[in-house]
């Protein structure tokens, strides 16, 4: 089922924001994005609207964690440019910054 895809796929980003590797996921976001667009066309089978019930609310829930986890990921990196730019003395309460 196409269902099974999005979650294995889902399941991969959950994985790479753990590992903290930048790398993996962008890779995983984009083969998310990919099994949900291909979930979307292809809608669901019949005779397994109960499954898919339950499979979509289980990602959805996955979806709901993994919104958490790269919210704390931003807050991390967010403190450790701060960190940087207070320790050299170039960080300013309120001006941006640039990259």
């Amino acid at each position: 089922m196409m269902l099974d895809n999005v979650q294995s796929r889902l399941d991969m980003l959950v994985g790479a924001l753990d590992g903290h590797d930048a790398g993996a996921i962008i890779a995983a976001t984009e083969e998310l994005a990919t099994a949900v667009i291909l979930f979307r066309g292809a809608g669901i089978p019949r005779g397994s609207e109960q499954r898919a019930e339950l499979l979509i609310g289980q990602t959805l829930r996955q979806l709901e964690a993994a919104a958490i986890r790269v919210n704390v990921l931003k807050d991390w990196t967010r403190q450790r440019i701060d960190r940087n730019h207070e320790i050299r003395g170039t960080h300013h309460r309120g001006a941006a910054l640039s990259y």
